[in-house]
């Protein structure tokens, strides 16, 4: 009972303070409103004018030499030769020398002008690309694989068709580019398709009428248009958008950085309410009454968790009613923000013990004036971090409302709640680890310093 009368007498505090008020409330709506509109070209919303290319790493599991001279083997074996015919064998093995199935997939398809703009890579063994994929350096990476060429100059040059199948490996955190990545594959198999089943077509025709040395004397000039096939290739960001995910809009990208931003001004407020308790004697008066420090400083944190909560959900409305943002899973959102409220709570409770213990307030004026800031800058609060420097996106994790940020986008984005476990235990530490703080720098600050406190503030009067 003690612990709610002091939530109570906290929460009309605070909703009696109207500036503070506007500070969390009707600030992130304006500025969301403001900043969604300003900035909306920043997003593509799944049109492809600003994508950037995903980088990814091509591993080559064959030798170009090895499968050339199989190549020209296999064309040498009585098999062939009972299904062919000599003079076609050796037409084929002049076609074959001058078809490079690597220069159709490197020059004519990934570097075409319609590819490029979603696909940007580079020729890595497979230990090293690995690497860059475990560092996220790159998204994802393509693994063409032994005898690549050899059953690529079979498929396209004679009747017979090998299997060829080219993987795609994507990091975990790169879903999407991956699938974007894998799309681009796909583009590029149905292609070969086309063209592999488009020449078998007309060398059936060919042999069945008896023009089979015909057909494959031809072969060179029917499989001259492979080149045009690959630049002629179209691909749409509509086409490589992740199933099940949706594109994030400028509204719904700051409508979730301001909210996760400005809970920080709850933790600022928090971070007041002791040393303005002892300024106001009321802490003295609870202490006389036999209120314990603990249940004061669990007053305080419960009074800003219910703050920050209040603060998502008046803007999760806002943003839902007047700008349409779809906030995805509401189980997910409700444990996001939970986890949340409970991180900005530890860190109003932490402030609150440091500025109660050094006796003033500058470490919360500090707290409001730079170290949110800061937080908001790393966080992705002003800018996506996507456009920022590589230095600032690695040291997003230091923030809160980054780490809830990330958090928030990915369930708007469709994810699960499975995909955002890591954000969830970041808050949650990150909370625990503030009130543990709390503690610690409150422990063993006893009556001696309140009642020293007091004989100043008397001796003033």
């Amino acid at each position: 009972m003690k612990i709610i009368s002091i939530i109570i007498k906290d929460l009309k505090v605070m909703f009696s303070d109207k500036k503070a008020l506007a500070i969390m409330i009707l600030m992130p709506m304006i500025l969301t409103a403001i900043l969604s509109m300003a900035l909306k070209g920043s997003f593509s919303a799944g049109s492809d004018s600003d994508f950037q290319p995903v980088d990814i790493a091509v591993v080559k599991l064959y030798d170009s030499r090895e499968d050339s001279e199989r190549f020209q083997s296999a064309l040498s074996n009585n098999y062939f030769l009972k299904e062919i015919g000599e003079d076609a064998s050796k037409d084929l093995m002049e076609a074959g020398s001058k078809l490079e199935p690597e220069k159709i997939f490197f020059e004519d398809f990934l570097e075409s002008e319609d590819v490029s703009e979603f696909i940007r890579c580079r020729v890595e063994d497979e230990s090293k690309a690995l690497e860059l994929l475990s560092n996220k350096d790159i998204s994802a990476i393509v693994l063409l694989p032994s005898g690549f060429e050899y059953d690529m100059k079979i498929n396209l040059l004679t009747p017979f068709r090998n299997k060829v199948e080219i993987k795609v490996l994507t990091h975990p955190d790169s879903s999407i580019n991956g699938k974007i990545v894998q799309s681009v594959m796909d583009a590029y198999t149905n292609s070969m398709s086309s063209v592999i089943i488009g020449k078998n077509a007309i060398v059936e025709a060919a042999m069945a009428n008896n023009l089979g040395n015909e057909a494959f004397s031809s072969m060179e000039d029917i499989t001259e248009d492979m080149t045009d096939a690959m630049k002629s290739i179209k691909i749409n960001m509509e086409d490589v958008v992740l199933e099940g995910r949706k594109p994030i809009k400028s509204t719904d990208y700051y409508a979730v950085a301001m909210m996760t931003m400005f809970i920080l001004f709850a933790a600022g407020q928090g971070g007041r309410m002791l040393l303005e308790e002892k300024d106001n004697l009321t802490y003295q008066r609870m202490s006389v009454a036999g209120v314990s420090k603990p249940e004061i400083l669990s007053g305080k944190f419960i009074t800003v968790f219910i703050i920050a909560l209040f603060q998502i959900a008046v803007m999760i409305i806002f943003s839902d009613l007047a700008l349409k943002v779809e906030w995805g899973d509401p189980a997910a959102v409700l444990l996001i923000s939970i986890t949340a409220a409970f991180a900005v709570a530890g860190l109003g409770t932490f402030i609150g013990a440091m500025t109660y213990r050094a006796g003033n307030y500058k470490m919360a004026n500090a707290f409001e004036n730079v170290i949110i800031q800061v937080m908001a800058l790393l966080g992705g609060s002003f800018f996506p971090l996507d456009v920022m420097p590589e230095i600032m996106q690695k040291l997003s994790f230091l923030s809160l409302n980054g780490v809830a940020l990330k958090a928030y986008l990915k369930i708007l984005t469709g994810y699960h709640t499975e995909d955002i476990l890591t954000n969830l235990l970041m808050l949650g530490a990150s909370g625990a680890i503030f009130i543990l703080l709390a503690v610690t720098v409150l422990k063993g600050e006893g009556g001696k310093s309140d009642v020293k406190h007091n004989k100043t503030k008397t001796s003033q009067a």
